[in-house]
């Protein structure tokens, strides 16, 4: 068996130019913005109103369940 030594041979990486003009992102109008976080703070507001009734509920359950 033979083990053969390091080649001295330089290895020459591919390197791909980028692009000199950056690539513009679309903007969001401002109505669109407003409608989008409008219905995010609607989501939100409904998942608080959710956690409040739940949270209420297993109040009212140990309460019920302290006075048995």
């Amino acid at each position: 068996m033979r083990i053969d030594g390091v080649s001295n041979n330089q290895i020459v990486p591919n390197f791909i130019p980028a692009p000199k003009q950056p690539q513009q992102v679309p903007l969001v109008s401002k109505e669109d913005f407003l409608k989008l976080l409008s219905f995010a703070f609607y989501q939100q507001n409904g998942l608080n109103v959710k956690l409040v009734r739940i949270a209420v509920e297993n109040y009212v359950k140990a309460g019920i369940d302290l006075s048995a």
